[in-house]
């Protein structure tokens, strides 16, 4: 949801949507508190994320704290929601 600027459930058959471009300031981890209603987002450079050479291979790149909107953060998580940078495998 874009005015809200929080997580929403998708359409029906739905598996990709768009998503604005974030800008990253960086943070020192020191200073950063858990907040309620976050829910940490991985972040993968391709939808696959298996390949040779075990998990090195991944394509894991950084976890975004994205508001989790009406719902809990753990509901994402079962939901399998992730970002991903490119859809070509």
């Amino acid at each position: 949801d874009r005015k809200r600027t929080c997580l929403i459930e998708a359409a029906p058959m739905q598996l990709i949507a768009s998503m604005p471009t974030i800008l990253f300031r960086p943070v020192e981890m020191l200073k950063v508190k858990a907040k309620k209603g976050v829910y940490s987002c991985p972040c993968y450079y391709y939808p696959n994320r298996q390949g040779e050479g075990g998990a090195s291979a991944w394509s894991y790149v950084i976890s975004v704290d994205l508001k989790a909107g009406d719902n809990v953060p753990d509901h994402w998580v079962k939901r399998g929601t992730a970002l991903l940078m490119s859809l070509e495998t």
